[in-house]
């Protein structure tokens, strides 16, 4: 697998995200001042929860900016299979769910990417698996995820 190729992959996706989530913010502010969004009694929290939508929609955008930001600026590094699981690694595990293989980088994770060896998840070190992967080495075992055998790392 072609790591920079991978990288080009979740920076597209993270754009699109920004753009989404970006748009969804704005959207949900100017919905918060409308005057529509006044309240009619003591009683009414409309103008209130579309406040607190908008906040948590610029807060995930803002998040997003700075993953795509941490991606950007990001140096792969290079793995053989004697060094120890650290950002940049592409790992691959095998439990009794069968192989999965995971792309430890800086930033956001959940992306899934489809790959010609396979689905290929993007994982972050703030993560269950993530943090339990670093510092591994093939051979060694997790917990995470019902438990891992880590038979690759590239």
């Amino acid at each position: 697998m072609e790591k920079t190729t991978l990288i080009c992959a979740i920076i597209a996706q993270l754009e699109s995200d920004l753009d989404q989530a970006s748009g969804a913010a704005l959207e949900s502010a100017e919905s918060a001042t409308h005057e529509e969004a006044r309240a009619e009694s003591k009683y009414d929290t409309r103008g209130l929860e579309t406040s607190y939508l908008a906040s948590g929609q610029a807060r995930h955008a803002l998040e997003l900016k700075e993953s795509l930001d941490a991606i950007r600026n990001f140096t792969l590094p290079t793995f053989d299979s004697s060094n120890p699981i650290a950002l940049g690694a592409i790992v691959t595990t095998l439990s009794s769910n069968g192989r999965e293989t995971f792309f430890l980088v800086p930033g956001i994770g959940g992306i899934k990417l489809e790959t010609e060896q396979g689905l290929l998840t993007v994982i972050t070190s703030k993560s269950p698996i993530g943090s339990e992967l670093i510092g591994k080495r093939t051979g060694d075992r997790i917990q995470a995820g019902g438990g891992k055998s880590i038979i690759r790392i590239s």
